[in-house]
């Protein structure tokens, strides 16, 4: 699975009763939505459909042999007007697997079991250690960070060091994870709050905590703590990641991996010297290069968005569930993501709207799209416009433009329209840290 942190800043996220839920809607929440009437059956047919779509996509049905034709499976889950099959829609979707049954908000955000605490004290101590070795390491400082910042990135393994050990010993207070596998689905390793001094992380990342790349996960969320610059500009071995200017660099999460990568003999870049403007074979960074590390950076800026309205809804879910009215400004900026996302939310008969299941099953999945089709960009053929143009950055601008949409498209696209797609791309990027109202 791909490892994505984030150090976006979210707020205190409350905690209230479990909500039993799917990664698509189980069979009993889709037939109460039907037989409300919340929202139009057609509605709610769509939007099943789509992500039955999605799933199918990635192999993740069972029967996948014979659900060669999603129209197929609707009228099998569909029968008739109203009604919903559970045993034909169970036939696809097991209702034990967790990685299609979202079971619990609790479970998202909660506390380490305490069976988990002291393996991963020990990993961040461990990566602490490596933090404040790697610091004293001058040559390799200079070989990543550059003769001009070298110092300063010096500065940062040190207070990456004081984070770390500082946290491992108040996990209780300190860190978070998600035991529903809610980051799981959407590519999420981690966030850092630099305000609150605290970690969310992958669970797999507190349940097997002293492998390296957990440690690498533990060391890169510490950087967002060390610093409030520190920040995410490119995840680690994204195109153009090595030639990234030194400014980017020392204040990049990704760039304090790679020292301890080496230290831990997971680096993609052993004894390479980082030269801004140069690859790892020395050369300058060709067009071509530069349209897919835009491409990416691109998809990644939708990515972080796509992730942060994930949290949204579900910080609506839980208010609803706790009785919570909703703020004008929340309402407001669910109506305006909902048509763009194919939500139920703009199509419901009641105001305000209520966040179903199928509304955060569909918000997940609308996450996972934008990660996958991030991964492809390297790989799509034809990203070279056409031209003549007037510089050098408007081609890479119209080569990003082609690099995003080939990119969706290898994906098989999200919502039936490849314009649509984009406009929720775009919507997406230019929102980047701007999602909550």
């Amino acid at each position: 699975m791909e490892s994505i942190s984030s150090g976006r800043a979210f707020g205190g996220v409350s905690r209230v009763p479990s909500d039993v839920k799917w990664r698509v809607p189980p069979s009993a929440d889709l037939q109460a939505i039907l037989s409300s009437g919340t929202a139009d059956e057609s509605v709610v047919h769509s939007r099943v459909r789509r992500l039955l779509e999605r799933m199918h996509r990635e192999g993740r049905l069972n029967s996948a042999t014979s659900a060669t034709d999603i129209g197929v499976v609707m009228d099998e889950i569909f029968p008739l007007p109203g009604q919903l099959d559970q045993a034909a829609y169970e036939r696809y979707l097991d209702p034990t697997d967790r990685t299609m049954v979202y079971h619990s908000v609790r479970d998202a955000y909660t506390t380490p079991n305490p069976a988990d605490r002291a393996d991963l004290a020990t990993a961040m101590q461990d990566a602490a250690a490596t933090a404040q070795t790697v610091s004293t390491d001058e040559p390799g400082l200079r070989a990543v960070f550059g003769p001009t910042e070298w110092s300063t990135a010096q500065a940062g393994y040190r207070l990456i060091n004081n984070r770390l050990v500082a946290i491992s010993a108040d996990i209780e207070h300190r860190i978070s994870t998600d035991y529903n596998l809610d980051a799981q689905e959407t590519f999420l390793g981690g966030w850092a709050s630099f305000g609150d001094q605290h970690i969310h992380l992958l669970s797999t990342v507190v349940s097997d905590p002293l492998t390296p790349r957990s440690k690498v996960t533990l060391l890169h969320e510490a950087a967002h703590l060390a610093d409030s610059r520190i920040d995410d500009h490119g995840y680690y071995g994204t195109p153009g990641f090595e030639a990234a200017e030194e400014a980017i660099k020392v204040n990049n999460a990704a760039h304090y991996e790679e020292l301890p990568r080496r230290t831990w003999g997971i680096s993609s870049y052993v004894g390479q010297t980082f030269t801004p403007g140069l690859t790892s074979s020395g050369a300058p960074l060709t067009t071509e290069e530069q349209i897919r590390a835009g491409g990416v950076q691109y998809y990644r800026k939708a990515w972080d968005a796509a992730s942060d309205f994930d949290s949204l809804i579900k910080d609506v879910r839980r208010n609803q569930l706790d009785g919570t009215p909703l703020d004008g400004a929340t309402v407001a900026r669910m109506l305006e993501v909902s048509p763009l996302m194919d939500l139920t939310l703009h199509e419901q008969m009641v105001s305000p709207p209520e966040v179903t299941r199928l509304d955060i099953t569909t918000s997940e999945s609308i996450v996972r799209a934008m990660s996958i089709a991030k991964r492809n960009v390297p790989n799509v053929p034809n990203v070279m416009p056409m031209g003549p143009f007037l510089s050098t950055a408007d081609e890479i601008a119209a080569g990003v433009s082609l690099a995003v949409d080939a990119a969706m498209a290898a994906y098989g696209g999200l919502l039936g329209d490849a314009a649509r797609d984009r406009r929720l791309v775009d919507w997406l990027h230019d929102h980047y840290r701007n999602v909550y109202p």
